[in-house]
């Protein structure tokens, strides 16, 4: 598949849209969280657009500094912390919701990881094929720092499974379907990525999951109609 930044905001568009519809609709201050997902991904998509953009402008096909950075905030910081966050605010299982606080908090030691590299880190991108690459060249050379920036999400990560199981497991835990069916669209996008694109994984899988998120918007209405149904049968 050949991405661009039309690609990107095209798919930004399409969730900015989703989020709004799915906001407006949201039956319960418990499913904002979920609700606000796409809005996030629209917002990671239009970042991705303009450092297309800065790549194809620049001479030596290379950018580092805030649209690399904001984008790697998104991806390894955000969404392994935000996603089991969201899932839990919308979930009324007392089992699912304890293995959700497990999550919720593996996802926040991860964001904790990134975030450390993050700060320490040159994050620049290029491409590679059809599609951009993210890297993260060290600051300072302290042995602690420095062994951040040998676990690369992109390819043999210890990090990347309890990062998927923070994401893509909180989605398949939650009691909405459409939520479920985001989780196992995710996880067939990773699959495929580390199959055929692992170079480029993180952009790549962004840009699926991004895609995925419009599912969200029936998890909603799916949740609004299972309150009207229940206001009806209480009603007298």
């Amino acid at each position: 598949m050949c991405f661009s930044a039309a690609a990107s905001f095209t798919v930004a568009a399409a969730c900015a849209g989703a989020g709004a519809r799915a906001v407006a609709k949201c039956p319960s201050r418990r499913l904002m969280p979920l609700a606000l997902m796409p809005l996030g991904f629209a917002l990671q998509q239009a970042v991705e657009g303009i450092v297309w953009q800065q790549i194809a402008a620049s001479p030596d096909g290379i950018v580092s500094g805030v649209g690399p950075a904001v984008f790697m905030l998104f991806a390894t910081v955000l969404w392994p912390a935000y996603v089991p966050f969201a899932v839990r605010q919308s979930e009324t299982h007392p089992g699912r919701r304890r293995i959700l606080d497990a999550l919720l908090i593996g996802g926040g030691l991860i964001a904790l990881t990134y975030i450390t590299k993050l700060l320490n880190s040159v994050t620049s991108a290029h491409i590679v094929g059809h599609s951009v690459r993210y890297t993260q060249d060290a600051i300072h050379s302290l042995p602690v720092l420095s062994a951040l920036h040998a676990w690369k999400i992109g390819g043999l990560d210890w990090l990347l499974m309890p990062y998927f199981a923070a994401t893509v497991g909180s989605l398949a835990l939650s009691g909405l379907r459409p939520v479920r069916w985001f989780a196992g669209f995710s996880a067939a996008a990773l699959l495929l990525v580390l199959v055929f694109n692992r170079p480029t994984l993180i952009s790549v899988w962004c840009f699926f999951a991004a895609t995925g998120s419009l599912m969200i918007v029936l998890a909603i209405y799916s949740a609004g109609r299972s309150a009207d149904d229940t206001a009806a049968t209480r009603a007298p």
